[in-house]
């Protein structure tokens, strides 16, 4: 079996214009060991809300879906009334046809004399096209739909494990977070729509996804009151996938287990958990050498950074104002040595590792040092307190929050 999976972080977006909707998708072909198997698979996600799903009906009433037909059919998927109607129902139906189709497979349907073609893209439910979506298949569409919902709708790229053959088992370091699982069945009435959190949740959060603030998200989570977490509530795939995901929730026997990393495309602030104060360039400096401070939260951008991965468990972190990446003072530091910003060179005191220290917050860490993390001097809680380098003590300001700017955190 070959591995299918979107590459790198293509745009999956769907546009609309001129006479169709579309969306694209690249597939890459992947291999462990040699031997050929289904690694799981990258996908973007942008789905604002689903449109159409509301909590007295599901896909399935009112909307001209109808899950006993072919969505090539009239009856399957109507052309007059329903989701086609209107834009965000268009929008959705791009992500129920994305979600149940192949790639190569598309669906064109014509509203008051504009056709709109829907493409196919992960295809856990190929049947669907031109016959009856069944229980089985039903689970495993809205597993999808609702792994792809983004509150901010924003595409974000995300890694997928399910039991589904078209997307499968296994982990890329490229997404090293486990966010959580979603699972229901969104064609019912009322709909089914549930997520739980994965053990990384409010790590490497982006905008519109889980462990931020959202607002208008269709799921909930069931296990609340339990703490949340899927691994507590949830059936894990046998060995050797029993890391990569789930694959039953609540007596849902179709998953989708998400997975992701920071977004390069977004703003982060990172704060000290001890003064909830966030790193900031002195006096907002574009120059090279210029000091790393504490300042109190404000919307300047000399306090915004861009994280990308340049290596497994690496990063850089690059001044929104400046354009400069966070560095150490000179050669690989001492106890004391300043936090400046400098042009990035790929040097190994400028890529950073992230160690989650519980609750959100994270150890950083210069050039793979394990033994040192970024501190803020003395504890000092005045604005323009300094940033240094100092052997890992555990204390609180050495932990550090890392959330996209605009954004809350939530808890479990």
């Amino acid at each position: 079996m070959s591995a299918v999976a979107c590459s790198g972080w293509l745009g999956c977006a769907s546009e609309e214009g001129g006479a169709t909707v579309h969306e694209t998708e690249a597939a890459a072909v992947g291999s462990t060991n040699g031997l050929a198997a289904i690694n799981g698979l990258a996908a973007i996600n942008g789905l604002a809300a689903i449109n159409g799903l509301a909590a007295i009906n599901g896909l399935a009433a009112i909307n001209g879906l109808a899950a006993i037909n072919g969505l090539a059919s009239s009856d399957g998927l109507s052309e007059t009334t329903g989701l086609i109607t209107t834009a965000g129902g268009r929008d959705t139906i791009s992500y129920l046809v994305r979600c149940a189709l192949p790639a190569g497979h598309t669906v064109t349907k014509t509203y008051e004399g504009t056709a709109y073609t829907f493409a196919g893209s992960i295809g856990v439910a190929p049947q669907w096209e031109t016959g009856a979506c069944g229980l089985d298949c039903q689970e495993s569409i809205s597993a999808c739909v609702l792994a792809h919902v983004n509150t901010s709708g924003r595409h974000i790229a995300l890694w997928l494990d399910s039991d589904a053959a078209s997307i499968g088992w296994g982990r890329s370091a490229d997404y090293p977070y486990q966010e959580g699982a979603f699972f229901g069945n969104i064609f019912t009435s009322p709909a089914q729509a549930y997520y739980c959190n994965g053990k990384d949740f409010d790590l490497g959060t982006v905008p519109g996804r889980l462990g931020v603030s959202t607002s208008g998200s269709p799921y909930m989570n069931p296990f609340a009151s339990t703490g949340g977490y899927c691994q507590a509530n949830c059936t894990a795939p046998p060995v050797p996938y029993q890391n990569d995901g789930y694959q039953s929730c609540k007596g849902f026997k179709h998953v989708i287990t998400v997975w992701r990393n920071f977004d390069p495309e977004i703003a982060y602030k990172v704060c000290n958990r001890d003064t909830s104060k966030c790193l900031d360039v002195q006096n907002g400096s574009t120059a090279s050498g210029a000091q790393i401070v504490q300042n109190s939260a404000s919307s300047a951008t000399s306090q915004q950074w861009r994280i990308t991965q340049m290596a497994p468990g690496k990063y850089k972190l690059v001044n929104v104002n400046s354009g400069k990446a966070l560095d150490i003072n000179g050669a690989m530091p001492a106890n004391g040595t300043w936090v400046v910003q400098n042009t990035y060179t790929g040097v190994s005191k400028q890529l950073w590792a992230f160690t989650p220290t519980g609750d959100g917050f994270y150890r950083f860490s210069p050039g793979g040092n394990s033994s040192e993390s970024l501190n803020l001097k003395n504890g000092n809680t005045a604005d323009g307190a300094s940033i240094e380098i100092w052997a890992w003590g555990g204390w609180n300001s050495q932990n550090w929050s890392v959330l996209p700017v605009g954004t809350v955190a939530t808890s479990k």
